[in-house]
Parts: C-alpha cells; structure tokens; sequence
C-alpha cells in the first residue's frame, strides 16, 4: 500500500507535470485485496482509495492484521490523498 500525500504533489507539479510522491507503509494479504476490489468494482492490478471509499470496504471481513492497517492509514492521510494498494 502506498500514500500519495496531495500537497507535495500538487506543489511540485510545475516542476514535473503530473508527479506523485510515493511512500511504503504496509502489506496487505491476498484476501484482503480481493475483498477491497469487490467491494468498489475495482479491476486490474491497482486500487486508489480515498477516505470516502473506506465506508464501502466490508471491515468485519478483513483480517485483522489488515483491518488495523487499514483503519491506521484512514486516521493519517489528509482529506483529498489518495491510498493506492499496488497488487505485485
């Protein structure tokens, strides 16, 4: 799972055109994601959440190893970022 916190990016995009500023911050297990793309119809090997798609994700049917990460990463991202969870 990656955060792209919105404020660098928006502040360095004169610089490079679009550009995102990525950061490592956990692992999820291969049920957790295959639950997360359910929920949101999402398809292929990468998922972008934002804070409003979190309500849509079934918490109770997560792990809860993931479940902790997951609701850890909600509390800390700004309002407008975007969580992407990359699929390897």
């Amino acid at each position: 799972m990656y955060v792209n916190p919105p404020y660098v990016s928006k502040a360095m995009a004169h610089f490079a055109g679009d550009m995102a500023v990525l950061e490592e911050i956990g692992t999820l297990n291969e049920k957790t994601v295959e639950i997360i793309k359910e929920s949101l119809g999402a398809k292929g090997n990468e998922i972008d959440l934002s804070l409003s798609d979190f309500v849509l994700i079934p918490m109770g049917k997560i792990p809860d190893a993931d479940r902790e990460l997951l609701l850890k990463v909600a509390q800390a991202i700004e309002p407008d970022a975007k969580l992407k969870i990359v699929r390897r």
